[in-house]
């Protein structure tokens, strides 16, 4: 129903916002990196997402667009609420959270106040094809200046993304984070390059 809210942030109490928009106070429940980034008296956009249950509705807020995302393919996955979503993404930022989900690490998504083994393990298993990784916040080496000779399976899928339209930079590029991000096989590093921003 909303998309964002464009206002003056009035208040901010732990993981609560207060953002006026032409005179209407909405309360939006936030992540603390949200949260972090809202600051009274200053203009803000946020993207909403509002939950509609049978005892009241919710209004969420997220400061980009990409948090929004990763919380909706949080809430998608059983027995993951609004709460825990947003309890989630204030334990991880949704980057370092994708690159968790994606190399099924467990044992850091556990690490997450109120995030048990279960939990973490379903949301490797249901999320683990879907997330997005922002190729930027992977610790890459500069372009062109590779740490070793690409391997066989690494210059096969580098072929078939300069065949699907990449420039020889971006597609070296792509596989080396999809490589960085645990995969081997030419297959793997092609299904996480098209998963990479």
């Amino acid at each position: 129903m909303y998309n964002y809210l464009y206002g003056e942030i009035i208040e901010i109490i732990g993981n609560e916002v207060v953002i006026d928009v032409n005179g209407v106070g909405y309360e939006l429940g936030v992540s603390n990196y949200t949260a972090a980034e809202c600051k009274i008296g200053q203009k803000q956009k946020l993207y909403t997402y509002l939950q509609v249950k049978e005892d009241g509705m919710s209004l969420f807020g997220f400061a980009t667009a990409e948090e929004k995302s990763m919380f909706l393919r949080l809430i998608s996955v059983s027995g993951v609420g609004c709460k825990v979503a947003l309890a989630v993404l204030s334990g991880m930022d949704s980057n370092s959270l994708a690159i968790a989900i994606f190399n099924g690490d467990t044992s850091l998504l556990t690490k997450i106040k109120g995030l048990g083994k279960k939990t973490a393990e379903r949301l490797v298993l249901e999320l683990k094809e879907k997330v997005v990784v922002d190729a930027n916040a992977v610790d890459l080496p500069i372009l062109g200046n590779f740490d070793a000779p690409l391997t066989k399976e690494a210059q096969n899928a580098v072929a078939v993304l300069i065949s699907l339209g990449k420039s020889q930079a971006d597609a070296e590029k792509l596989v080396e984070a999809a490589s960085k991000l645990g995969a081997t096989t030419a297959e793997e590093l092609i299904n996480m390059a098209f998963r990479i921003n």
